[in-house]
């Protein structure tokens, strides 16, 4: 969507909750797979415990988008019983980007 979107005002981010403590190889490995996904976007990765991000950035299981508007509203969309529909994701940030 970043590729997509870019020109009509899109920016994109991406913040991965990969355990750093558990494979010293994870920041490698994600930002290998972040790249041959075409992320060329702003790819953070966080190494903060569980308990704190799950309290600040208000959702307990990845993935999680956060959509924002031009003046800073934001929609959350968090996995229930199935994964985040994607499609629903873009309807969103069209609808968003068409608004001045």
């Amino acid at each position: 969507m970043h590729k997509r979107y870019a020109k009509d005002g899109l920016a994109a981010m991406s913040v991965s909750l990969d355990p750093l403590d558990v494979d010293p190889l994870t920041q490698e490995k994600v930002l290998a797979f972040l790249r041959s996904q075409g992320a060329d976007f702003t790819n953070l990765l966080l190494d903060e415990p569980f308990e704190l991000w799950e309290k600040k950035l208000r959702f307990s299981f990845p993935p999680c988008y956060y959509v924002f508007s031009r003046q800073g509203r934001w929609t959350k969309f968090e996995p229930d019983d199935k994964n985040v529909d994607q499609k629903d994701v873009e309807k969103l940030i069209v609808k968003l980007l068409s608004e001045k």
